[in-house]
C-alpha cells in the first residue's frame, strides 16, 4: 500500500550525534535541495491543492486514521500541512540523490508495474494524499518508493539472515541518506524546522529559531527541540 519501507527502523538504528541542516537561506524559500529551490509560494500552493483534493478521497483519510491507530505518524506532522508537504518534497529529492549516486534507476515501466501491483492509481492517489501531497505528485512518490525498495535490496536489507546483519545494512542505507543530504547542501527555512539527519526527518520548529506557522507544535516526528 505504498508505505515508505524501513523509514522508522533506519531512524532508530542510526547512531551518532544529531546533525541538522541549517544556515542562511534566501528570502522566500521554504527549502533548498541542491539546485531545487522550494519556494514558500510553491509550498503554500501545494498545500492548497492538497486541501481541495483531500475531501474527494475518503480512502485517504481512512489510511491516515488507520496508520495513526497503529502508532504511525501519517501525515508526517498532522498539525501542520505545510511541514508535512515540505518533508515529503524534500525526502523524495534526497532519495533520488541516493539512488543517482548508487546507480539505481527506476523506469516508467517499473513504476507502472509497482502501481498496478499495489491497487492501481486510485490507491496510490489516496496514499499520497494521506501523506500530505496532492495527486500530481503520485508518480513521483511511487518512483521514490520503488527506488527505496531497490536500494534496500542492494544493501542487503531484505536478504539479511540475522538481526545484526539487518542492523548493519540499515545503517549503511542511513549513511547514504546522510551523505546525499550533505551533497545537496540541504537547507530548510527555520519557520518549518531544520532537517535532522539522525532521524532522517524534518525536525521541530524551535521558538529560538523562528515562530512556527499557526498550529505547528515545537515537537514532531519523535524529535524535540534542544536547549
Amino acid at each position: 500500500m505504498f508505505r515508505k519501507p524501513f523509514k522508522i527502523t533506519i531512524g532508530v538504528v542510526l547512531a551518532g550525534a544529531a546533525l541538522t541542516a541549517c544556515g542562511p537561506i534566501k528570502t522566500g524559500a521554504a527549502a533548498l535541495v541542491g539546485n531545487d529551490r522550494i519556494t514558500i509560494a510553491k509550498l503554500n500552493a501545494t498545500v492548497d491543492e492538497w486541501s481541495k483534493e483531500l475531501p474527494k478521497y475518503p480512502a485517504a483519510q481512512q489510511i491516515a486514521q488507520q496508520a495513526q491507530a497503529q502508532g504511525q505518524q501519517v501525515p508526517f506532522d498532522p498539525s501542520s500541512p505545510q511541514r508535512s508537504a515540505l518533508y515529503q518534497l524534500v525526502d523524495i529529492k534526497v532519495w533520488e540523490e541516493v539512488a543517482r549516486n548508487d546507480g539505481v534507476n527506476a523506469g516508467g515501466g517499473q513504476v507502472d508495474a509497482l502501481i498496478a501491483q499495489n491497487g492501481g492509481m486510485a490507491t496510490l492517489d489516496a496514499n499520497v494524499l494521506a501523506q500530505g501531497l496532492p495527486t500530481k505528485y503520485s508518480r513521483d512518490y511511487a518512483k521514490s518508493v520503488l527506488l527505496r525498495q531497490e536500494l534496500m535490496k542492494r544493501y542487503g536489507v531484505s536478504t539479511a539472515t540475522d538481526q545484526q546483519s539487518q542492523q548493519r545494512a540499515l545503517q549503511q542505507v542511513a549513511g547514504s541518506y546522510q551523505q546525499a543530504g550533505r551533497r545537496l547542501k540541504l537547507d530548510v527555512n527555520p519557520r518549518y524546522g531544520s532537517f535532522d539527519f539522525q532521524h532522517m526527518a524534518l525536525g521541530p520548529v524551535c521558538p529560538t529559531l523562528s515562530k512556527p506557522d499557526s498550529g505547528t507544535p515545537t515537537t514532531s516526528g519523535g524529535v524535540s527541540c534542544q536547549g
